[in-house]
């Protein structure tokens, strides 16, 4: 049997390690095998006058020794018979080094540490969190500082209604593995006959997938961000998921994306999966 493998990005700040010992214990229950990867950025190293090769190989040697040590405290902090591994890759940035490194290995879930962020950094800049959520075809996990896993009790899925079935069922599978109540929401500015008719659609797929743990709701708010953060406090939920598409220019430029603004509000764990 083939078990899930998760990525743990790590930068060996204190955030990544609570996101590392976060997904670790969200493994145990499906028995999922680790590997923590490590950008190793060589922008900026004077190449004048010295031996770069060997600048690169002390750079990943350091940053294996820490690797070493990260896996020795999180053994000490996680009890269990898991595998875990670490590697440190050459990338300009972590995005990239994301999307290349799950392209060639079968990867179920990248998880990463997910901080809050200015309004000027949200639309200008996008942060790390973000960019790995717009590159990966991998669903991501960001998990917020102050996130400590007990189990997903509760799972917030919000939805824009487009490719519902088959998202519904990817969200059931996983709220199964855990036993989660599934809180399934879509934000609208208005009520019509179009929304009205969607809502019964859902209610007919949620009847007969069979899984008893789930509802569904249709909120009315211009703010679709503010709606689905107010209905995650109400519902007291411990994971909110969301599907992405890839972005356009005026998307990232604008930060029109929901995903996006919901990476950064960082009350609770956020799991986005790419559509395909």
């Amino acid at each position: 049997m083939a078990y899930p493998k998760i990525v743990l990005l790590t930068d060996f700040s204190h955030l990544s390690k609570v996101a590392m010992e976060y997904a670790i214990r969200m493994g145990g229950p499906v028995k999922a095998e680790f590997t923590i990867l490590n950008v190793t950025r060589f922008d900026g190293v004077p190449k004048a006058n010295l031996r770069t090769r060997q600048i690169e190989k002390a750079l990943i040697t350091i940053s294996e020794e820490e690797g070493a040590k990260l896996i020795a405290e999180l053994k000490e902090k996680v009890k269990g018979d898991y595998k875990i591994e670490f590697k440190s890759i050459k990338s300009h940035t972590v995005a990239e080094m994301v999307k290349r490194y799950t392209a060639r290995h079968k990867v179920n879930v990248v998880a990463m540490g997910s901080r809050n962020a200015s309004v000027l950094k949200k639309v200008r800049l996008g942060g790390t969190t973000v960019s790995v959520i717009d590159d990966s075809h991998v669903p991501v996990l960001a998990i917020p500082e102050f996130a400590r896993f007990r189990n997903f009790e509760r799972i917030v899925y919000a939805s824009d209604l487009k490719d519902t079935q088959k998202e519904l069922n990817i969200v059931i599978e996983f709220a199964k593995i855990y036993g989660s109540h599934v809180h399934m929401v879509h934000v609208v500015n208005a009520m019509d006959k179009k929304v009205e008719h969607a809502k019964q659609a859902v209610e007919e797929m949620i009847r007969k997938s069979g899984y008893g743990k789930i509802d569904f709701r249709v909120m009315l708010d211009d703010n679709i961000p503010h709606a689905i953060d107010s209905f995650i406090k109400e519902t007291k939920a411990d994971l909110l998921t969301t599907f992405t598409h890839k972005l356009s220019l005026e998307e990232k430029l604008f930060a029109k994306s929901v995903t996006r603004t919901l990476a950064y509000l960082g009350n609770i764990p956020l799991l986005a999966i790419k559509r395909k």
